[in-house]
């Protein structure tokens, strides 16, 4: 079962399991909400967020991707365009590459997400990424992704609140 890191951004709280991730003090600051993946993903995993709660106070709002460096040895940034070597990053309908623009009007605009909608990324075993928007594949992001990497959400502007979310597979009777 997928776990935030325990290393995040400043404001980050934790909670459920380290399963949920809120945004301290989101009426007065709109940054430091850096969350990691406990481990890093495995080929043709989707790490897939649902948006729990979001405010009307900034603009922009959540972000996601992935990042080659281990949460646990870096010094983090304020926000994902901080990210420096080997991080991807989804914001709005811009793919980021080490916090600068890499494709434009890529996706459906996270910005204009609510509560009750999900983001993910994967990285395939051939090194592409993608992104998912309420789990459509938005199709081929970056390729060439190295195979070590975290997944990333920024909790910014509006998003107060994420939670992992996991698909029933099933087999529990649903």
């Amino acid at each position: 079962m997928a776990e935030f890191h325990r290393c995040h951004g400043s404001l980050v709280f934790l909670s459920n399991g380290n399963r949920t991730a809120r945004r301290r003090s989101s009426a007065a600051e709109f940054n430091n909400g850096l969350t990691f993946s406990k481990t890093p993903l495995k080929d043709n995993e989707i790490f897939e967020v649902l948006l729990d709660r979001k405010i009307g106070n900034w603009s922009g709002s959540w972000a996601i991707g992935v990042t080659s460096g281990d949460p646990s040895l870096m010094e983090i940034p304020s926000s994902s365009t901080g990210l420096k070597n080997g991080s991807w990053i989804m914001s709005g309908r811009t793919i980021l590459k080490d916090g600068s623009s890499f494709l434009e009007d890529y996706g459906q605009d996270l910005d204009e997400l609510n509560s009750g909608e999900r983001v993910g990324v994967q990285r395939k075993l051939d090194g592409s990424l993608h992104f998912f928007v309420n789990g459509v594949d938005m199709g081929l992001a970056a390729s060439n992704v190295p195979q070590k990497v975290h997944a990333v959400v920024d909790l910014y502007g509006r998003c107060v609140e994420v939670s992992i979310y996991e698909p029933y597979d099933g087999s529990t009777g649903e």
